[in-house]
């Protein structure tokens, strides 16, 4: 029987007895909380159970080289989330420690234990309010109005949501584009010196 960790980018780690070593060792554990409450009479309410992640201690022997015990370190180091199959069956794992130990009995491989703990994940949930789509559903390009799937796709372009005559672009870019002197260079008014007085 082969015994397989794989990552779900860093590859796949496969114990095959008399080539690369095997796993001799599988340990599941589960744990769980419950809240405690105290009453006016002493006794104490408990109303809730939580139930924590659950996890897989593995342990067995590598021979025939290094290429295993690297292999596990590099998915250690990259945090990958691996599925674990042996005779237990376990996804959505990280390793939280990782041991090797090497003697003269096996100079060419190690003994090794690994601790993995089962992790949740989830994806963003989102409310529509007044029928209208968020900002980021729409910018994901899931919304159904053809208009906010231009914009969506039009990255960080200007997109026009109406047509605009040519007059007034014009005046657009006379205003904000094309420079002019146009602008009055002093002020209609005096301006407030801060000496002046008002007589009453």
């Amino acid at each position: 029987m082969a015994y397989t960790l794989t990552g779900r980018r860093g590859g796949t780690v496969r114990f095959v007895p008399m080539q690369n070593g095997i796993v001799e060792k599988e340990s599941e554990s589960y744990s769980s909380s419950i809240t405690s409450n105290p009453v006016e009479d002493g006794a104490d309410i408990n109303d809730h159970v939580n139930n924590a992640a659950g996890q897989l201690s593995i342990s067995g022997v590598i021979v025939g080289g290094n290429s295993a015990i690297n292999a596990l370190k590099a998915l250690r180091d990259s945090r990958d989330i691996l599925t674990y199959i042996g005779v237990t069956r376990m996804t959505n794992l990280v390793i939280t420690s990782l041991k090797f130990d090497r003697t003269s009995k096996n100079k060419n491989g190690a003994s090794f234990s690994a601790t993995l703990k089962q992790i949740l994940t989830t994806s963003p949930e989102y409310v529509s309010m007044d029928g209208e789509e968020p900002m980021t559903r729409q910018d994901a390009g899931k919304s159904d109005d053809a208009q906010l799937a231009v914009t969506a796709n039009a990255g960080t372009k200007t997109v026009s949501l109406q047509s605009v005559s040519t007059s007034s672009a014009d005046r657009y870019r006379e205003a904000y584009v094309t420079p002019g002197s146009t602008a009055p260079l002093t002020r209609q008014t005096g301006g407030y010196n801060g000496l002046a007085q008002t007589a009453y």
